[in-house]
């Protein structure tokens, strides 16, 4: 069970306020959003939470147990929070998440650019990158506020915005004895070097490639995209690796793009983000700015 910060705290605030339609016009969001909140909590728990009577809703006996337990949980969330920012006097955190990859090539220029204006100047952006969970679960949870991400995953409560694209190239030691043009079925021939992906962000590649990377000759699975350079650096084999990981190294000429012929290598970079947050006052100005900026602040 994932504890989820934002429904424990809309929780208990319904505990307080005896109300689920007043305390969603507090959240600005929807009687239903709010709703299917509360009903995630129970069947997390097992056991109804709420009870609906005339004169609103009431906690049951598990609702009693929880929001004792849920008060203690926010308080010490709060008091790390407030440990944080005291180190970044009164500004704004916005917590950005993403794969490690947008995290570590595409997205520093884009935060860099972003608290840079004028607008952001009291903001404190943390950008991370998740390894445990996919970045829509840490939304939804309220470890992040939001997130870039390569496919939208099935989150009805999260909302996708299309905002750029990346592409999948074929990297090589600029020695590596392999003309600049070859076909999937000549691509066999080679030995590939293979990138470790938790959470399945090539599946378009596999997709594109009309078949999966086991009919390859994977030689190599390495978790990170320095280890995979390296290992291409030293002439071990090929790899598929996003092109704002290796951008460097083709302008150099350390790497060289082999170019598959029928590939379709370009992919989607989506910000996402909670559905009810589109009009949230401490949010809504950052997302506006993000949607209007694009692509064009990456590295």
């Amino acid at each position: 069970m994932i504890l989820d910060i934002k429904s424990l705290d809309s929780f208990v605030k319904v505990a307080d306020e005896k109300s689920i339609s007043k305390v969603a016009n507090q959240l600005y969001i929807s009687q239903p959003a709010l709703s299917l909140q509360i009903r995630k909590l129970e069947e997390s728990f097992g056991h109804k939470l709420l009870i609906r009577t005339n004169k609103g809703v009431q906690l049951t006996d598990a609702g009693h147990i929880l929001e004792t337990h849920a008060r203690s949980i926010l308080k010490i969330y709060n008091q790390a929070f407030e440990e944080v920012n005291k180190l970044f006097g009164d500004r704004q955190v916005i917590r950005i998440d993403s794969n490690i990859t947008l995290a570590t090539y595409a997205l520093p220029c884009a935060v860099y650019v972003a608290k840079s204006q004028p607008q952001f100047k009291d903001y404190y952006l943390d950008l991370t990158f998740s390894t445990v969970n996919p970045v829509e679960k840490n939304i939804i949870s309220g470890i992040s506020d939001l997130g870039y991400v390569h496919q939208k995953g099935e989150y009805q409560d999260i909302k996708y915005v299309k905002i750029g694209t990346d592409k999948m190239v074929l990297v090589a030691a600029s020695n590596f004895p392999v003309p600049d043009r070859i076909t999937v079925e000549e691509l066999k021939q080679y030995h590939l070097i293979k990138l470790n992906d938790k959470f399945n962000e090539r599946k378009l590649l596999s997709e594109s490639l009309c078949c999966s990377l086991k009919e390859f000759n994977v030689v190599l699975a390495l978790d990170s995209t320095e280890s995979v350079k390296t290992a291409v650096f030293k002439e071990f084999g090929m790899s598929f690796l996003p092109e704002s990981s290796v951008s460097k190294e083709l302008q150099t000429r350390i790497l060289k793009e082999v170019v598959v012929e029928d590939l379709y290598d370009e992919y989607p970079i989506y910000l996402c983000y909670l559905k009810e947050n589109e009009y949230n006052p401490r949010l809504k100005p950052f997302l506006d700015y993000l949607k209007m900026r694009k692509t064009m602040d990456f590295c």
